[in-house]
């Protein structure tokens, strides 16, 4: 029952997300001189049957967060991470951008969620191991942002992984963290080939979110 709710709610958040994309303001940022125009984000939300296809693979997120975690106490910050993993790859694979406003949002809501699984448990160290997982992980790639091309919506995008990551242990938040760095490199291996020395932009956040969800295996 856990799986098929969770893939359920993961799954329906998903498939309306594309309602919140296409009123998000455009970036007002100047565009790098080096990357194509900036598709608006009206226009990649208005792809048909958008919601279905990011319904699809939120579900199977959710379902494998449900039937991975151990304590179904702290399954529910998984879900909108899951719900936001689809759209977040979707945008940032075309436009190379992750939207402040959909990661902060997503930011405030895992720690609300923190907060009820703490009270559930009626253990407060489940809101220490997310605050130290939420400093770790952002730490970690704020430095790989200012040693190397690591974008900083990124960054920002981390500081969520580290508080879902926090209080499943330390080893899920190493594995987290591995886990995208590796996925990440491989892809970048693949996209770079043959064009060394050419810039060739990298949408790093679907493999951060990736890696996160296949450190629960762990």
């Amino acid at each position: 029952m856990p799986i098929v709710l969770s893939a359920l709610l993961a799954g329906l958040l998903a498939a309306v997300s594309p309602l919140l994309l296409a009123r998000l303001p455009e970036p007002t940022a100047e565009p790098d001189d080096d990357m194509p125009p900036k598709i608006p984000y009206a226009d990649l939300a208005a792809v048909p049957r958008l919601g279905l296809w990011l319904a699809l693979p939120a579900a199977a997120l959710g379902a494998v967060a449900a039937a991975t975690i151990s304590e179904p106490r702290l399954l529910p910050v998984w879900i909108p991470i899951a719900a936001a993993t689809p759209v977040l790859a979707w945008v940032d694979w075309k436009v190379h951008l992750l939207p402040y406003l959909i990661v902060s949002r997503l930011y405030v809501v895992s720690w609300l969620l923190i907060g009820v699984s703490a009270l559930w448990m009626q253990d407060a160290s489940v809101l220490l191991h997310a605050l130290i997982g939420n400093v770790a992980v952002f730490g970690f790639y704020f430095l790989l942002a200012v040693l190397g091309p690591m974008g900083y919506g990124d960054v920002r995008l981390s500081a969520v992984v580290g508080v879902g990551l926090g209080p499943l242990g330390l080893v899920a938040t190493y594995y987290g963290v591995f886990f995208g760095l590796c996925i990440g490199a491989v892809v970048g291996l693949v996209l770079v080939r043959g064009r060394i020395g050419q810039r060739i932009p990298i949408a790093f956040g679907p493999y951060l979110l990736l890696g996160a969800f296949a450190s629960l295996w762990v």
